[in-house]
């Protein structure tokens, strides 16, 4: 007869997560797409002013060659800056979401309550990691 081996229990190290959190991977990704539309849509209605520009061109050129080059080069032009700001915006926005839902799951799980405590820590913190990333601000306290 063979002795029979008892299974082993496997222990887990995570503790169990408090219904109400939100999920971080989600919020993230939310927070990524919602500013890449900000992000763009700010580049491309700030890139209007610069249309007019070169429509005030493409009537002082009489060649047809010279004015389709400046539409293309404008049109280029139009298309890396909408990116950029697209890509921008969605990283930003996405490390802020990041951020603030890691640190309320933080504070969630080591507190062991989900309440209005763990918003406004998660926030200020947030907030005023975020402030002091800013170019402006971080030449503001390097100065003084």
């Amino acid at each position: 007869m063979e002795a029979q081996e008892k299974p082993e229990e496997t222990v887990s190290q995570h503790s169990p997560k408090l219904a109400g959190t939100v999920n971080w991977g989600t919020a993230t990704v939310a927070g990524v797409f919602a500013g890449m539309l900000y992000g763009g849509s700010k580049e491309a209605s700030a890139s209007v002013s610069k249309d007019a520009e070169v429509m005030l061109k493409l009537g002082s050129t009489p060649d047809k060659r010279e004015q389709y080059r400046m539409m293309r080069d404008a049109m280029e032009k139009r298309f890396i800056r909408v990116t950029r700001g697209s890509i921008i915006g969605g990283v930003r926005l996405g490390l802020f979401t990041a951020t603030f839902y890691g640190l309320q799951n933080l504070l969630a799980e080591k507190r062991g309550v989900l309440d209005v405590f763990n918003i406004v820590g998660a926030g200020s913190a947030t907030a005023a990691t975020f402030g002091l990333l800013c170019k402006s601000h971080l030449l503001f306290w390097l100065m003084y």
